[in-house]
């Protein structure tokens, strides 16, 4: 027989985890409902923006709703388009950049049950998890 599940069925509101605004930004973090993920959402609209190069101690999947990015992963750029799936393997620098035209909107799921982020500074750049919270 099956093994049950410890965790309980909830539904979350996108007024808990959605900031209402546009472009759409929200984070949810699976720690209070016993879940192994944390699920951010994050839209651009300005050509050349998006987060900063930063480090997560656990692996994280992009999955770009709309729009074009560039993503830096490690030594490695490629350019990735509506519909496309980005794996950022754990402790490997990486960032993304809207490149237009139009609004960059993705859905970032991090393998862990909170948010740990370390940001990587550049010269220009803002910290981007000042931008969610």
């Amino acid at each position: 027989m099956p093994k049950k599940s410890k965790i309980e069925p909830v539904l979350v509101p996108e007024e808990k985890w959605l900031k209402i605004q546009d472009p759409p930004k929200g984070i949810f973090e699976g720690h209070p409902y016993g879940v192994n993920c944390v699920v951010i959402r994050y839209s651009v609209d300005g050509i050349g923006e998006g987060p900063n190069l930063h480090v997560h101690p656990y692996d994280e999947v992009f999955y770009l709703i709309e729009g074009r990015a560039e993503f830096t992963v490690g030594d490695k750029k490629f350019v990735a388009e509506k519909g496309a799936m980005v794996i950022g393997p754990a402790n490997i620098p990486h960032s993304y950049k809207n490149l237009g035209p139009g609004r960059l909107d993705s859905i970032d799921v991090h393998l862990n049950s909170e948010w740990i982020q370390y940001d990587l500074p550049r010269d220009g750049e803002k910290l981007s998890s000042k931008e969610l919270s």
